[in-house]
């Protein structure tokens, strides 16, 4: 980390615990300090450590206005956002539908200011049976169902007025974890505990649980795209409110038998380098510390932002790296493999507009250099984007397979 993101980092830590902010780095571009809090969504939590403290001079007055216009705003929206889900739990309460909330919905009380949580739609999960009732509610509220939204664990549904909620019957997809995860679904919901959302009740996954549930939404996520480092303060603050009724030796069983240990040794580890979080005893981070991957790890983080967006020749490369089909033994000829797959794919796999070459097999590299062209031509990324796929792509995705590797995803 340079000056700028370790003095971000330590503006943000002292935010989540609702401390001013005072220690003061050299060389810091406070430009850029606002623009991570940007990537990141967390303007208002790093306004709330700032606004009173002796680093107001150093970011200025009108940096610092800008942050407490975007902390008006997220305070104003999130409130929305919880009023709104409330009627909805409230729709959903009627018919007797248990109903668990998820990630955001629950970590948000944790913070100082939990309208400075930003959350951009609503995770439920329902019973698998209860799917299309609950879908029915919503759209008998007013809601719309995102077609092109549906995936194999949940549906999104949009309302003009109210927030997005995506209604899950499973956490995760499956795609290269662990096959455990029914079994853990079903018991999920035995010790699941009452909560309020707004003026409505709902469930929660038990601490353990929720401690469980964020590791392995991180792990999705980075497999995937990444995720930023408000996942993390997620993290911290649920271990710093609530790790006193966390069994954390029963925590880690779990996360072994789901094969989710070493990913989730490591977030602590990362709670601890970057937030000074104290780690639970039960936790052993020790055999974990590897400085060259924590380093790669926590710039990955850094440009991902919250939902893991990042350059186009990253975002790429990083589904490159992900092998969810199967573990290759090789890192590095596994990621080249899928390089080359990404670029030069089967012709059975491909859209209609080569069918030609799915008839008559010989005119496959015709195809290839078609789908080629076609992908330099779109515009939808720059021509920098792509050239830089093309010729660092491949040397990106082994990096970040080896760091997947080495996480034991």
């Amino acid at each position: 980390m340079d000056n700028t993101q370790r003095q971000f980092i330590d503006i943000l830590s002292d935010g989540i615990r609702g401390a001013s902010a005072e220690k003061y780095y050299e060389n810091v571009d406070w430009d850029e300090v606002l623009e991570l809090a940007n990537k990141h969504k967390v303007e208002g939590i790093i306004y709330l450590a700032l606004r009173k403290g002796s680093l107001v001079s150093k970011i200025g007055n009108d940096r610092l206005n800008i942050l407490k216009k975007k902390a008006a705003i997220t305070g104003i929206g999130q409130s929305r956002h919880i009023s709104g889900l409330s009627e909805v739990l409230a729709k959903i309460n009627e018919r007797e539908i248990p109903v668990i909330v998820l990630k955001g919905l629950v970590v948000r009380e944790f913070y100082p200011q939990p309208d400075q949580r930003s959350m951009s739609d609503a995770d439920i999960l329902v019973h698998k049976d209860d799917v299309e009732t609950v879908k029915q509610i919503l759209i008998d509220m007013g809601y719309v169902f995102l077609e092109d939204h549906k995936a194999s664990h949940h549906i999104a549904l949009v309302h003009h007025k109210y927030p997005v909620v995506e209604v899950h019957w499973h956490l995760f997809k499956r795609d290269g974890f662990s096959n455990e995860l029914e079994h853990y679904e079903r018991l999920i919901w035995k010790r699941a505990i009452d909560i309020n959302v707004g003026k409505e009740s709902a469930l929660s996954l038990a601490y353990d649980d929720l401690a469980l549930h964020l590791c392995m939404h991180m792990a999705a996520h980075l497999a995937a795209t990444g995720f930023g480092v408000r996942q993390l303060c997620d993290l911290v603050l649920l271990v710093e409110k609530k790790g006193n009724e966390i069994d954390w030796n029963s925590f880690i069983m779990k996360a072994r038998m789901y094969g989710f240990e070493k990913f989730s040794l490591i977030m602590f580890l990362l709670c601890k380098e970057l937030f000074n979080m104290e780690v639970p005893k039960g936790i052993d981070i020790k055999f974990v510390s590897n400085k060259k991957y924590v380093a790669a790890l926590i710039d990955e983080i850094f440009e991902s932002g919250v939902h893991g967006k990042k350059e186009m020749a990253n975002q790429f490369a990083t589904q490159v790296a992900f092998n969810f089909e199967d573990k290759d033994g090789n890192a590095t000829l596994g990621a080249i493999k899928r390089y080359f797959r990404f670029i030069f794919p089967s012709v059975d796999s491909m859209s209609e507009k080569y069918n030609y070459a799915k008839k008559i097999k010989i005119l496959t590299p015709i195809a290839w250099i078609h789908h080629l062209f076609a992908g330099i031509f779109f515009d939808g990324y720059t021509f920098k984007d792509k050239y830089e796929f093309l010729t660092k792509g491949a040397i990106v995705a082994i990096n970040r397979n080896k760091l997947l590797e080495w996480m034991e995803l």
